[in-house]
């Protein structure tokens, strides 16, 4: 890899890049601030989220960073805007949202410009938590981590792989049958949600092990960037559970992963969640909700029902246009997902 592979970052888009970093930490400690805009280029994504099934990645790491560190150079100049944060930085993301599933056996393929994959064979209550220090995929995930921290002289910041959350893993690892062992089988369901959760958080450490503290940030950053110490879960199968399933199984597994970082995290939320507003209000390391799509067209309900210290990352719709988003926040306690007027 060539050594001036950053010779594009200049001292100006650096503290553009700081002082972007520092409002966002700021809105954390006064969530009354705002709003922050946030809408970072997709550099690599081809190579990565939504291009690769991990083979490429893994298997011939030097050639893919290589080009992801190119496409951040072809677009050295938006990382130096000073209104709207477009954050600078390598998501090593192999097998997009089924990273969990992979560990766990699952076959997971491209169809389409996205990843998918295959349930498991087999009765839920046989499934066995895989051993990380012994995966392949995962050991070669860390060192691919280690040298994009190295390739890029600790100067970028570096996304682990989407970890997800212990619902969604649940359902891409046995679909339907892990719907119906919740209700049949509870025993059997929520062990398999916590062996998920295990791996999950175990996952979370090693990554956090190799990312230098002062570079973390966590996975789809271009978007949804919080300060380091913040983690992040996804919540989109959350839809499907009723309030009193989701804080009876599911809200305690997702509290935990929250709290495992000093400061908290954050939901992701992209179709009708509302149900479980009243258990996030409550949910003490719960720091902010991520909207879009549907969730976005419910932001009145959201607003409503957030708690003074959690915040708002909201993607617009047609539906619910970045005007009306200012509109109904006043632009407190919000990140914007979109460019800054001008």
């Amino acid at each position: 890899m060539p050594v001036h592979v950053l010779d594009w970052l200049t001292d100006d888009i650096e503290q553009a890049q700081a002082r972007h970093r520092a409002t966002v930490a700021s809105l954390y400690r006064d969530p009354q601030a705002g709003p922050v805009y946030i809408a970072g280029p997709t550099c690599g994504r081809r190579h990565g989220l939504w291009g690769n099934v991990g083979a490429e990645m893994l298997t011939a790491p030097e050639a893919w960073l290589g080009e992801v560190l190119a496409d951040l150079a072809q677009r050295a100049e938006e990382f130096g805007d000073r209104r709207t944060y477009r954050p600078l930085y390598v998501e090593v993301d192999p097998f997009g949202v089924h990273y969990i599933d992979a560990l766990f056996g699952a076959g997971v393929y491209l169809y389409g410009d996205q990843t998918w994959s295959a349930e498991l064979v087999g009765d839920p209550a046989e499934l066995t938590a895989p051993d990380l220090a012994h995966s392949v995929v995962h050991r070669q995930a860390l060192a691919l981590v280690e040298q994009a921290v190295a390739a890029t002289r600790e100067r970028v910041l570096v996304a682990p792989p989407v970890l997800s959350c212990p619902a969604n893993i649940a359902i891409n690892l046995y679909g339907q049958r892990f719907l119906e062992a919740l209700l049949d089988r509870p025993a059997v369901a929520m062990r398999v949600l916590r062996l998920v959760t295990d791996v999950i958080a175990a996952a979370t450490r090693d990554f956090h092990a190799v990312i230098p503290a002062h570079l973390q940030c966590h996975s789809v950053a271009g978007s949804r960037y919080a300060p380091p110490g913040h983690g992040q879960i996804d919540g989109c199968a959350t839809q499907l559970f009723s309030a009193s399933q989701y804080g009876g199984f599911l809200a305690p597994l997702d509290e935990a992963l929250l709290g495992a970082s000093p400061g908290g995290g954050m939901i992701h939320l992209c179709g009708e969640h509302r149900q479980h507003l009243a258990v996030w209000r409550d949910m003490a390391p719960l720091r902010s909700l991520q909207l879009n799509d549907r969730a976005t067209d419910g932001l009145p309900d959201y607003l409503a029902a957030r708690r003074d210290d959690q915040l708002l990352y909201v993607a617009p719709t047609e539906g619910m246009p970045a005007q009306r988003v200012l509109a109904l926040t006043g632009g407190r306690g919000l990140v914007l997902q979109c460019d800054a007027p001008f």
